[in-house]
């Protein structure tokens, strides 16, 4: 069971056994799936504002380049420049992993200025329409890969850093692309969303709190209202009520209402934590920084780069886990097609899911399927090791290894060597 707390706690788990994600069985969804059903909640635009339901996003359907507008409540000389809003900072988390091994060797310090660095943080960007969401920190995706969002469309669009480009992210597919870099579309469901009363204050606000439960998950979100924002946090419960495969017409957003806590819990295993850090005011953003798209972005329909792995937390952070190398006793019985390293540790990913790496709970390096990653700058000595996928809806059981090493996840051939 993961346990949740305000940013900045400690939260222990106990590890589960291992579980297919429903990731794993994802499959196109039918166009059907946006449209109302009986029981299903109502959007909140059509419901708020009695305006056109939003049209859904293709991913083979380019869109026109977007000139963003202000209401007509602004002053209409700002229109066409900059549009006011809020800037939010934001923290994911999957809980903690299992803790290293302690002894004179164990650089505690060092431990816990990668865990911090490897926070998953995403940069929000909101006007009344338009959303900005840029990624950092822990996440498989490049570092300041953006998405964006309007109130008039239903998913998101991609736009990987240094690349003049745009895909499109249709409803249902943001687990895929968080969780594996892949934009398979999972079937999305009608949701329960039920008001729960007073939630906690955030950022020295009243919330409120609603229950949504999908056949992905539970959640509970605590909204607070922010004056002026209209549709932008709206875009921020879509997003995360796609990652939890509901239909972005679900109603657990109103106007002027944001999410500044949300806890998504798998109905496999494990959960997710959404943490509104900071909140900021903004009298404008240059419109084109909000544009969904913007005129000088071009759209692509290919596949997103996937190479096979790579490296989260830099070497001399990883070489900063121990003070001095560890004494280890000698492994046996190592496969011939994996034999030990000489150095560092060896990371194999035999699943058909990308899976992440922890190592004395800190997320040190994402494995394609079929991939591996050497990590040659840790130093020998004795470590925690769990396999997970990004979201945290699996994991494997924890193990104490042995650097050097190798350690493989899925098939006959798991475990440390």
């Amino acid at each position: 069971m993961v346990g949740f707390c305000s940013v900045g706690c400690k939260v222990a788990t106990d590890p589960p056994d291992p579980a297919t994600s429903p990731q794993a069985r994802a499959e196109p969804a039918p166009l059907a799936n946006l449209t109302a059903t009986p029981g299903a909640s109502a959007g909140p635009l059509a419901t708020l504002d009695s305006g056109p339901v939003p049209e859904t996003l293709r991913g083979e359907i380019a869109l026109t380049p977007d000139a963003p507008r202000e209401s007509a409540t602004r002053d209409p000389s700002r229109d066409a420049k900059e549009l006011a809003g809020y800037a939010v900072q934001g923290l994911f988390r999957t809980g903690e992993g299992p803790p290293g091994p302690k002894g004179p060797d164990v650089n505690t310090l060092g431990v816990e200025a990668a865990r911090r660095k490897m926070e998953i943080r995403v940069g929000i960007e909101m006007s009344q329409s338009r959303a900005r969401f840029t990624f950092s920190g822990g996440v498989v995706l490049p570092q300041g890969t953006e998405l964006r969002s309007r109130a008039d469309r239903y998913g998101h669009l991609l736009f990987l850093p240094d690349e003049d480009t745009y895909r499109v992210v249709e409803p249902g597919a943001l687990r895929a692309l968080l969780g594996e870099r892949r934009l398979d579309v999972a079937p999305l469901s009608p949701s329960e969303v039920v008001p729960a009363g007073d939630g906690t204050r955030h950022q020295g606000m009243r919330t409120r709190r609603v229950e949504v439960t999908t056949r992905a998950a539970r959640a509970s979100f605590e909204l607070a209202t922010l004056r002026d924002s209209g549709e932008g946090g709206v875009l921020v419960c879509r997003m995360l009520l796609d990652l939890m495969s509901a239909l972005p017409s679900t109603a657990a957003c109103a106007t002027d209402e944001m999410p500044l806590h949300a806890e998504l819990r798998w109905k496999t295993r494990g959960a997710l934590l959404f943490e509104a850090v900071s909140i900021v005011r903004r009298p404008g953003f240059p419109a084109q920084d909000l544009a969904v798209p913007p005129s000088a972005a071009a759209f692509v329909r290919t596949p997103l780069p996937l190479p096979p792995a790579d490296t989260m937390v830099s070497r001399s952070d990883l070489a900063s886990f121990r003070f001095v190398p560890g004494e280890v006793s000698p492994a046996v019985g190592r496969a011939p097609a994996n034999p030990s390293p000489d150095s560092g540790l060896v990371l194999v990913n035999s699943t058909d899911q990308l899976r992440v790496a922890w190592l004395d709970g800190v997320p040190i390096a994402w494995v394609a399927p079929g991939g591996q990653e050497s990590l040659p700058s840790l130093l020998r000595g004795r470590y925690s090791l769990q396999w997970r996928t990004f979201l945290g809806d699996a994991w494997e059981a924890p193990e104490t290894i042995s650097i050097p090493g190798t350690s493989v996840v899925g098939g006959a051939d798991s475990g440390m060597r």
